[in-house]
This record gives structure tokens, C-alpha cells and sequence, in this order.
């Protein structure tokens, strides 16, 4: 029986895949991840697309389980993946988690500001999330498609009036943007899904 390598990719680019990260995928005989976290899997290897298919993911795994199988979640392996769920499915010592280097992170290096103390949470399919924050803390909102960071500048501006706020979009990638500014002035610009926010002072 092999293991579960659930294996942080990073943020997007191949500069930010850990050492410990290729020595998993290295060892893989078979992959299962998001569309662009499987970039990092090699050709001619079986391998599933992870979207809202999580029991057909679960199968995927039991059918290559004689050797090891790479989850690959991109940034880091412990937050907002798929571990969670794989944990309730399959005993623990059958996993093995590869840390990886998360987007929080690079966005907060990226605007050179410390993160510990900070509330970090997903509006990944949360969108009433927003209403359990407090003006006082310092925020990572992991925004999506549906909650991209000038709508979510707006509700937070009603509620609270203007901060100071960052938006890290596409980190890692030919994209990148990286804007530091206040939440007025973030509602009136336009940025993708992929995009980290964080709201202090």
C-alpha cells in the first residue's frame, strides 16, 4: 500500500515549489489537483482534475493506492485544502503532507508587513463570512470570482469606513499585481478572483 502525498504546490510558479515538494512528486505514480496546480505533475502519469467531484477523487486514489498518490493543493498543503476532507476518508497514517509555501505568506512579504495575529479566511463558496469580522483585527480574505476585492471593499467600507488595505492578485505569476492603498480606493478598480486582500489599521 502506498501513501497519500498531499503535497503543497505554492502560489502558481515553479520559483516557489519547495525541494520536499519535487522529491514527492518525484515519487507519485499518479496525481489528482486543481487544473493548474496539476501543471507540476509529470506527462504520461494518470491523473484528475479536482473541481466539486471530491467521491470520484476519493475512488481515483483507492484505485492507485498500491503506490503513492500526489494530492497537489496549491499554496500550502495545511490551509483551505483538501487535507480536511482526506482525512475523514482515508486513515492517517496513509498521509503524508508536504508543506508548501502560501499565498498569505507571499502577499505579505510582497507588501512587507509581519502576519502574525492576523484572521485568515476563504470567501471560497463563504460568502457570508464577512459578517463574523471585527473592525479591530488585521484581515486575509482570500477572495474568488464571485467575491473579487472591490465588491468586498464595498461591503466593508458600509460597514466600517475607509482603512488601509493591500490587494495581492496572480501572486507569483507573469500578472502580478500588488497594490497598496484603502478600501475606497480598491471599490473603484476592477481585479480578478485570484486575489489575497488584507485590511488593517
Amino acid at each position: 500500500m502506498g501513501k497519500i502525498l498531499v503535497v503543497g504546490v505554492g502560489p502558481g510558479s515553479e520559483e516557489y515549489l519547495t525541494p520536499a515538494a519535487r522529491r514527492a512528486i518525484a515519487r507519485a505514480s499518479a496525481f489528482a489537483g486543481g487544473e493548474t496546480a496539476l501543471k507540476f505533475a509529470p506527462p504520461g502519469k494518470p491523473r484528475m482534475v479536482i473541481s466539486r467531484n471530491l467521491e470520484e477523487v476519493v475512488e481515483f486514489i483507492k484505485k492507485h493506492s498500491r503506490k503513492d498518490v500526489a494530492v497537489l493543493t496549491s499554496g500550502d498543503a495545511t490551509m483551505f485544502s483538501i487535507l480536511r476532507f482526506l482525512k475523514k476518508r482515508f486513515p492517517e497514517d496513509m498521509l503524508e503532507v508536504i508543506p508548501g509555501i502560501s499565498s498569505v505568506q507571499l502577499c505579505f512579504a510582497k507588501i512587507k508587513e509581519p502576519w502574525n495575529g492576523a484572521r485568515v479566511i476563504s470567501l471560497h463558496g463563504r460568502d457570508d463570512t464577512l459578517k463574523e469580522l471585527r473592525k479591530e483585527e488585521k484581515i486575509v480574505i482570500l477572495c474568488d470570482a464571485k467575491n473579487p476585492p472591490q465588491e468586498v471593499a464595498k461591503a466593508l467600507l458600509a460597514r466600517w469606513g475607509n482603512r488601509r488595505c493591500a490587494v495581492c492578485e496572480s501572486l507569483s505569476l507573469p500578472e502580478e499585481r500588488v497594490v497598496v492603498a484603502t478600501l475606497e480606493e480598491v471599490s473603484k478598480e476592477s481585479f480578478g478572483g485570484n486575489s489575497i486582500m488584507v485590511v488593517w489599521e
